[in-house]
């Protein structure tokens, strides 16, 4: 970058500075910060697990670049969403791109930030921005349920390497095995339970969305399904329930469940039996809202466990509850296999007689190939003769006979 460019506006805890990473002027304060004591630079860190983040200036009409770099956010503004794109695609830190009216349209977690720390820090400064009242602990943010956890990408390769191993080693034997030790639901077995036969369960994490109603697919899943003349149960995190309530109640009413999926997507499998206990009535408890806005009966059956991790403390807490973990056989690693077109073949040639398949929820931004694969996977259905329902009712055809529905 030569110094007749525009320069990146950045800022940390010590105030707004203007100039590249590289610039003289970050040179030597990196010079000058070279001399700080063991303890300062702890307290460096702790500020960025925390937040400490300044107010940048930037104008309101532009594409907005933002990046994580050590314990500095950058801010870059471009004119349109192409050259945004063009500059994203250069940087390997943690970034985001915001179009003019503030909304995420893209986001990366770097490999080596495995909390999400960047991402969080960089949504969390553009909320407060536009007058959120929110806190900016970036760990704190994401367990409200304030900023999304966005997970870190994979190195290049893994993903490709994955896929050509899925397609060796996933069975309905080894990805129900996972579930299986958890006591969990992960299929009904149609030689045991024959009326389920030409149907599958359908199932969708992760629902509505994490970025924010303006970015949910919901609109398009539900125009989808209902295309395919097909129902889903939706595993929802509670905490991302508002803003998207007409929506969620419209599905309710074409006939699809809600399945509880915590607050907020990360794992409970270390809490404490109340604080588990605390967090599953409170996403029931927003599921049992949206059921009564519908003019449905009251009822949560399902629990999935995020990131598939259950402990003996969460067991206990969902049979006191009486709710069942639903775990699946048909899984095509959607999180990290980014191919829209082999998520959805691989579910459709993989489902069989009774099968519970597992997709994630696309939105603008975020696992947006989860649109195309849950495309393919319902035209694989259709041409297999299979019809996608939700959990209950492929529950109901096998006459189940789980004490607490």
């Amino acid at each position: 970058m030569s110094a007749d460019e525009p320069q990146p506006a950045s800022w940390d805890g010590f105030g707004l500075v203007s100039g590249d990473l590289f610039s003289r002027s970050t040179l030597e304060r990196w010079s000058s910060k070279s001399k700080e004591s063991l303890l300062g630079l702890t307290q460096g860190l702790t500020s960025f697990l925390e937040g400490d983040d300044g107010e940048p200036q930037l104008r309101p009409d532009s594409w907005k670049l933002g990046y994580c770099s050590g314990r500095k956010l950058y801010w870059e503004e471009f004119d349109d969403e192409g050259t945004a794109e063009q500059r994203y695609s250069q940087l390997w830190w943690s970034r985001i791109i915001l179009d003019p009216q503030g909304r995420v349209v893209k986001c990366f977690t770097a490999p080596l930030d495995p909390k999400g720390v960047g991402v969080a820090r960089l949504i969390i400064a553009a909320r407060l921005r536009d007058g959120r009242d929110i806190t900016t602990c970036p760990l704190q943010a994401m367990n409200q349920g304030d900023a999304p956890f966005i997970p870190p990408d994979w190195l290049p390769g893994i993903p490709q390497a994955l896929q050509l191993l899925w397609n060796k080693v996933a069975s309905r034997a080894s990805i129900s095995w996972f579930g299986a030790t958890a006591n969990s639901l992960c299929y009904f077995d149609v030689a045991l339970y024959p009326n389920v036969e030409g149907y599958v369960a359908l199932t969708i994490d992760d629902v509505p969305c994490r970025l924010g109603p303006t970015n949910s697919f919901l609109p398009r899943v539900r125009t989808l399904l209902k295309q395919h003349d097909a129902h889903a149960t939706l595993m929802l995190m509670g905490k991302f329930i508002p803003g998207n309530e007409d929506e969620l109640v419209g599905m309710l009413a074409d006939g699809h469940e809600f399945g509880n999926h915590g607050l907020v997507d990360r794992s409970y499998a270390n809490d404490s039996h109340a604080d588990f206990v605390a967090a599953l009535d409170e996403c029931s408890e927003r599921i049992k809202s949206l059921q009564r806005q519908a003019g449905l009966a009251e009822q949560v059956k399902w629990f999935r466990a995020p990131h598939g991790r259950i402990s003996a403390e969460m067991m206990a807490a969902l049979a006191q509850k009486g709710l069942q973990n639903v775990m699946c056989d048909t899984f095509a690693c959607c999180p990290v296999i980014q191919d829209g077109e082999f998520i959805g073949t691989f579910l459709g040639r993989q489902a069989e007689h009774g099968s519970i398949i597992l997709i994630h929820m696309p939105e603008k931004g975020f696992r947006e190939w989860c649109f195309q694969g849950l495309q393919s996977l319902l035209m694989q259905l259709t041409q297999r003769g299979l019809k996608a329902t939700t959990v209950g009712h492929l529950a109901q055809l096998a006459g189940h006979g789980l004490a607490h529905l």
